[in-house]
């Protein structure tokens, strides 16, 4: 009889968080997950997903909350977007965000990219531990790190 061979995870190597902005629901999202490999040995594309869930309610990140309040006053698709929803009688368009990123200024956007990746780091160490009994029930063995 073979005995039973686990694959191995490391952690620091082989598990990703992104996070990011749901423009529809206007909250912060994230999405811990494995990589896989390809024949060669290369990181390849995502293998499964751990956990997802809401890091924060968009209002309240204040420099977010800010921008946001920012781009509804002065963008026009913002303000159609709001137009229509007072015209069909919807409590919020979820349209109203569709261009909120792309009319960001370049230093708006380096600001937001180092905001989630803080997020992503502290999410990964924060969660460590929990994390990687999932990976563990699911019958991985988990280490530290490859090297």
């Amino acid at each position: 009889m073979q005995p039973d061979i686990r694959e191995v995870i490391a952690y620091e190597d082989d598990v990703f968080v992104w996070v990011f902005l749901d423009q529809i629901d206007r909250v912060l999202r994230y999405e811990a997950y494995v990589i896989d490999y390809d024949e060669q040995g290369n990181p390849g594309t995502l293998k499964f997903v751990i956990e997802e869930g809401v890091l924060d309610n968009l209002t309240e990140v204040e420099f977010l909350w800010a921008m946001l309040q920012e781009y509804t006053r002065t963008h026009v698709y913002a303000q159609i977007a709001t137009l229509e929803s007072a015209l069909f009688f919807e409590v919020e368009s979820p349209r109203a965000l569709r261009y909120f990123y792309n009319s960001l200024s370049a230093p708006q956007l380096e600001q937001i990219h180092n905001y989630f990746a803080f997020q992503e780091t502290a999410l990964k160490r924060r969660k460590k531990a929990h994390w990687a009994r999932a990976l563990r029930a699911l019958g991985y063995d988990v280490i530290d790190r490859l090297k």
